[in-house]
């Protein structure tokens, strides 16, 4: 089995490209909103604040900030641990990039497509007012990575697959990807490869993962 990470550039067209590479490939789909759920259900509520805020991230001091980084960490590797999975953003690739069945993806596109394409989406007419937009949440994600992982969340060495959207059609890029997570599942692993699959996981979380996911760990 295989888990794909995706990590992606506002605008790229990460989220639909990961839901479609989910599908074909029949894995579970785990974006920030599981994420979160899991993190309410699990009895932790200021995930949210601390991730979409820049200067609580940046608090250095903020030991409170550590704590819910590290059980999203525990999150994620719960979500891992299950198998067949697609998980996007939350900065997946730089918690279980060390597992040797985990395809790490990075989606991204130039400024002016992304900028366009949120302009799009979202019914929007000032470019500038979106480009700052999309430059800030940019930001936030490169803070965040580099905070608390010491990691550039774009560095090509974090990952198997680095896309642009902006080159290629979301189709070139869903079939690229479904084919590099079949070609891991068909790999042969070394007797030393450590695999999602020693992930140990806490019960509590466990529950709260298949109660927000709507079914059990596949048998």
């Amino acid at each position: 089995m295989a888990v794909i990470t995706i990590s992606n550039e506002l605008g790229s067209g990460g989220v639909d490209i990961g839901q479609r590479v989910a599908q074909n490939l029949g894995y579970e789909f785990a974006d920030k909103n599981i994420s979160d759920r899991v993190f309410r259900q699990y009895g932790l509520t200021k995930f949210n604040q601390v991730y979409s805020t820049a200067p609580s991230i940046l608090d250095l001091l903020n030991s409170d900030n550590l704590l819910i980084v590290s059980m999203l960490n525990e999150i994620l590797e719960a979500l891992a641990q299950r198998g067949h999975s697609v998980i996007l953003g939350r900065a997946g690739f730089a918690v279980l990039g060390r597992y040797a069945d985990v395809l790490s993806v990075h989606i991204k596109a130039t400024l002016p497509d992304r900028v366009q394409r949120v302009m799009a989406r979202e019914g929007l007419t000032e470019a500038a007012v979106v480009e700052e937009q999309v430059r800030d949440d940019e930001a936030m994600h490169r803070k965040f990575v580099q905070r608390f992982y010491n990691r550039q969340w774009d560095d090509p060495a974090g990952f198997g697959l680095m896309l642009n959207t902006s080159v290629l059609t979301a189709d070139t890029v869903v079939n690229q990807i479904v084919a590099a997570a079949r070609a891991l599942e068909q790999q042969p692993l070394r007797q030393e490869a450590v695999t999602t699959a020693t992930i140990k996981v806490d019960s509590v979380l466990a529950d709260a993962v298949t109660q927000v996911l709507g079914y059990p760990l596949p048998g």
